[in-house]
Formats: structure tokens, C-alpha cells, sequence
């Protein structure tokens, strides 16, 4: 589903929800003003009117809050945030192989999707380097899904490694 028909949704759907609440409070506030004194009714009115409002406000902090936490931090927020405490700094290159060690050892398709070409492409900016071959899979791992078992890596990796 595209953003655009997934946003058109979400609108009809909170437009379909304030006109029901609008009903809704209408149906409370129109025989409560009528019982109540003629000084009273704008005050019945403006009651109904801020409980309206106040629930669209309410909506509408939840929906900007949504997007602002659906925003990447920025530079300085990522400054701010030392980590954990006690844990060394790990580069993000460094960190994104071992994800890339770890989940292309667990899913064949991961593995065909994002390691292989990743690696691929780290054996075409070698000089006179062929480009790697899949390492073989045991038969549980074919049946399971699974990809190319740890030690599997490590010798295609080290094999990229002697090239000169």
C-alpha cells in the first residue's frame, strides 16, 4: 500500500471519528441546554465546543509526537547520547559486519540479499580478485533457511583477505 492511499486512509478514518464524536457530544449537549436556564446555554455551548476541541488538541500532540519520534536523531542529539556506560565506542562499519556475520549465517535470504553483494562488491574494489563463491551449505541449513555457517565466512572472508 502506497503512503499516499495509506495517509488518505488514516484522514477519512479521523474525519469519520470527529464527526461521530461531534454526534455524539451533540446528543448530550442539546437536551442539556435545553433543560438548563437561558443564562446557562452558552455555557453548555462552550462545554461542548472544548471537549471537542480538546479531544482534536489531544490527537493532534499524538500525531506530532508519532512524527518526531519517526525522525533519525540529529548530529547533536546523537553528540548528547554517550551510550552506555562502561562500553567501548564501536565504529559503525565494524558493527554493521558483525550484524551482516550474525544474521547472513541465520537467513539465506539475508544473506542473498545484503551480504553476497556486499561482499561482492568489496572483492571487485580488490585488484585481480575473482568474485567469491557461495560457501556451502549443510543439508539442515539448505531446509531450515538457513545460510552459510559461521566458520563458512570466516574462510570466504580470509580467502578475500590473502588477495593481494
Amino acid at each position: 500500500m502506497s503512503g499516499a492511499v495509506r495517509c488518505l486512509r488514516n484522514n477519512a478514518r479521523a474525519l469519520a471519528g470527529y464527526a461521530a464524536l461531534g454526534a455524539l457530544v451533540t446528543l448530550v449537549a442539546v437536551p442539556v441546554s435545553v433543560a438548563a436556564r437561558p443564562a446557562d446555554r452558552p455555557l453548555v455551548i462552550r462545554l461542548a465546543a472544548g471537549a471537542i476541541l480538546g479531544v482534536s488538541l489531544i490527537h493532534v500532540r499524538g500525531v506530532s509526537r508519532r512524527a518526531l519520534d519517526a525522525q533519525p536523531p540529529s548530529a547533536f542529539e546523537r553528540a548528547l547520547d554517550p551510550g552506555p556506560p562502561g562500553s567501548p565506542a564501536i565504529d559503525r562499519q565494524l558493527r554493521a559486519n558483525l550484524d551482516d556475520v550474525r544474521f547472513g549465517s541465520a537467513s539465506q535470504q539475508y544473506w542473498i540479499r545484503v551480504v553476497r553483494p556486499r561482499l561482492s562488491a568489496l572483492a571487485a574494489r580488490l585488484p585481480d580478485s575473482p568474485l567469491p563463491e557461495d560457501p556451502p551449505r549443510s543439508r539442515v541449513r539448505r531446509l531450515l533457511g538457513m545460510g552459510p555457517s559461521p566458520a563458512a565466512l570466516r574462510a570466504l572472508v580470509a580467502k578475500l583477505e590473502e588477495q593481494p
